[in-house]
């Protein structure tokens, strides 16, 4: 049986951050994947050809704010490659039509409401219960819902708003917005490389078992490896099932915390296909997909490309590209490429945060990590800041020579 110091199961940003530093600290760190490449929501669909072309199928930005993460792509070499996005809009649609957000606001009802800013709290409101207040009610409803929506790919209204659009620090020598070249996923690829990371790809983790030693994880095919620490950084459902056995108590805690699914659909067509004026993404009011983003933010000479965030159960692939083509005004011919995605995101309620003091307080002296993004919120520097956190708790604890 393989021995290591610490297993991670899963390696999206937050597994291969959290691999990161316990690689930085010296620790033999092995990453069991179950799909067949690294990433998670870091998903760059690059299609063959040479054309050096991407688009995102999760994650599309990146900030100088995140912290970090940017420590994390210092360490690995790779902010030389950093590319800023091109400041383009984003636009409403509404109905079939696509509008500029300005012309949906009611400026007569913000300017009454907008003072309350200022005094308003965001602890303890949800994100309808706080920002109805300041932009009003109508305003909500018709723009900022839908808007939200549309940043974390489902229904947004009950979600904490303490655990949005947080103010960080932001590096200025670095670009506000950025990406990478060959797209975001990238950063994780440059993480699986370091030295003293093992990333197995294929490797789907069918139990966990707490042991006098550590832990031992058995994979699908029948290996099975061990080590002093072992870290979830997968959905929470998925912690859940695998750490029933062994910490039923966690187990219950973690499987409290909601998931919904989130069907994306890929698309690239020549530029001289499109009559579209670039744009960054759009944004559906009632409609069967929450948001579009585009390529448009960093311009190629022959291509463009869209990434549609569908509903999840709504309508089928037919359906999906019949409205994609619809909106784009292309038909599916010409469509070069086409490809779908389904991630898994958390979906967090008001009080989420006394769930995770819960939680925190059960894995608390033990060697076991718990990393993702339904800790303090979905953006990448969340999950990079709860990676950091859990290897520094796990630094204590292991006996390393």
């Amino acid at each position: 049986m393989d021995r290591y110091d610490i297993i991670i199961v899963g390696a999206g940003i937050s597994g291969l951050s959290l691999a990161h530093y316990c690689a930085k600290s010296g620790l033999g760190t092995l990453v069991l994947e179950k799909s067949g490449e690294a990433g998670g929501c870091f998903h760059s669909y690059r299609p063959e050809g040479g054309s050096g072309f991407w688009i995102e199928l999760g994650s599309h930005t990146c900030y100088n704010s995140y912290g970090n993460l940017l420590v994390v792509m210092e360490d690995c070499g790779i902010l030389g490659r950093l590319i800023k996005r091109e400041k383009v809009g984003y636009k409403m649609l509404v109905g079939n039509q696509l509008k500029s957000i300005f012309s949906q606001i009611s400026f007569a009802e913000l300017l009454v409401s907008v003072p309350t800013l200022f005094t308003l709290k965001k602890a303890g409101q949800s994100m309808e219960s706080y920002y109805s207040k300041i932009v009003g009610k109508t305003n909500y409803k018709k723009v900022f819902d839908p808007a939200f929506n549309a940043v974390i790919c489902q229904k947004a209204d009950g979600f904490p708003a303490e655990m949005l659009f947080k103010k960080r620090p932001r590096r200025k020598e670095i670009f506000k917005s950025f990406t990478l070249a060959g797209g975001l996923q990238a950063i994780t690829e440059s993480i699986a490389c370091q030295k003293g990371i093992t990333l197995l790809t294929g490797r789907e983790v069918q139990s966990i078992a707490a042991k006098s030693y550590g832990f031992d994880a058995a994979v699908a095919d029948g290996a099975q490896f061990e080590a002093q620490a072992l870290a979830v950084a997968a959905s929470p459902a998925v912690a859940a099932k695998l750490l029933r056995t062994s910490f039923p108590e966690l187990s219950v805690r973690l499987s409290q915390i909601g998931v919904v699914p989130v069907e994306t659909v890929g698309i690239i067509v020549r530029k001289d296909a499109l009559s579209l004026r670039p744009l960054a993404g759009i944004i559906a009011v009632d409609d069967s997909f929450f948001s579009a983003v585009s390529r448009d933010v960093v311009q190629h000479a022959t291509y463009r490309g869209f990434s549609f965030h569908f509903k999840p159960g709504r309508v089928d692939q037919n359906a999906k590209l019949k409205r994609i083509s619809e909106i784009l005004g292309v038909s599916p011919s010409q469509m070069e490429h086409v490809v779908a995605k389904e991630n898994i995101v958390p979906s967090l309620t008001v009080g989420h945060d006394a769930l995770i003091r819960d939680i925190d307080g059960l894995v608390a002296g033990k060697k076991l990590l718990l990393t993702g993004n339904y800790f303090s919120g979905l953006a990448i520097e969340d999950c990079a800041s709860r990676s950091l956190a859990e290897s520094i708790r796990l630094k204590g604890m292991l006996v390393h020579p």
